[in-house]
């Protein structure tokens, strides 16, 4: 069995996804608050490199989902040094005990759409691993720059480095569902963040696909939901809200803007979750 360690596992994504690693995987938890479920576990805060010398032993993987989740509720510069320092020393740390591959929560906020302060819009649906990065915000910047760390520890150490970009990862709650209720009767208000959405246990199994994975160097996925999250058709969409974007592949029915097809490809994931199982 795998031994794996898992960065932000007490967080609430985090915790969905030691859980359901945890029925293949030898689970560890690295996070500033111990989870509220069986499962071995560390103090640390990836800021504090000192916090990092009590863990031992040998680990296949380190997923770091450890971070600031968005923008908004932080100074903004606090939003890029723990996301961007927490990266780098958790690389550091997994050269330094040998971990031999590291994966990434990066997001689709790389792309710079969902908190552009300025007019933005995607050059092509369905957005794929080609599109530019151009974030106008400290989080999507902080992402950028986690990705270009892995990239250079990949370069200097041949560690293997994944990067999952994960849009809006929705969790079956009581109170989230409601909000998720509100976010699709509006969903006029939210044509920035492009409708996609990935549920939380398909981003778990995205999280387990990586750690299989037999790849080499620096890799990047967007990891979505096949739909969107509002229902309505892509073009019905694109022709709102996003007319006269270049169209490079088919977006029939209510499918997603953002393409996970280059994870369906390589890493073989293919969501098994739609919105409506979010609320049964």
């Amino acid at each position: 069995m795998k031994k794996v360690l898992i960065t932000g596992g007490s967080g609430l994504v985090g915790r969905f996804v030691a859980q359901d690693l945890a029925k293949k995987y030898d689970i560890t938890v690295l996070d500033r608050v111990e989870p509220n479920y069986d499962v071995k576990y560390h103090s640390l805060d990836v800021l504090n490199t000192e916090s990092f010398s009590a863990i031992g032993g040998q680990y296949d993987a380190l997923l770091h989902l450890a971070g600031i989740p968005h923008p908004l509720n932080d100074p903004p510069e606090r939003v890029f040094n723990v996301n961007t320092l927490g990266t780098f020393n958790v690389a550091e740390f997994a050269v330094k005990i040998g971990v031999k591959k590291v994966v990434l929560a990066s997001s689709e906020s790389t792309l710079g759409f969902a908190f552009a302060r300025t007019d933005h819009i995607p050059l092509y649906f369905p957005i794929d691993e080609q599109h530019p990065l151009e974030p106008q915000d400290p989080y999507g910047l902080s992402k950028v720059c986690a990705e270009e760390i892995l990239k250079c520890f990949s370069r200097g150490y041949r560690l293997q480095t994944v990067s999952l970009r994960f849009p809006w990862i929705w969790v079956p709650g009581d109170k989230e569902r409601q909000f998720y209720r509100k976010l699709i009767a509006e969903y006029p208000s939210w044509s920035k963040n492009l409708w996609a959405w990935v549920n939380v246990h398909d981003a778990a199994q995205a999280f387990a696909k990586a750690i299989e994975f037999d790849g080499h160097g620096f890799n990047r996925f967007f990891i979505t939901a096949a739909e969107n999250w509002t229902g309505y058709p892509a073009m019905d969409l694109i022709d709102r809200f996003y007319k006269g974007v270049q169209i490079i592949h088919s977006m029939e029915g209510p499918k997603s803007l953002i393409s996970s097809d280059l994870a369906h490809v390589v890493l073989h994931y293919t969501p098994k979750f739609s919105v409506a199982d979010i609320f049964d």
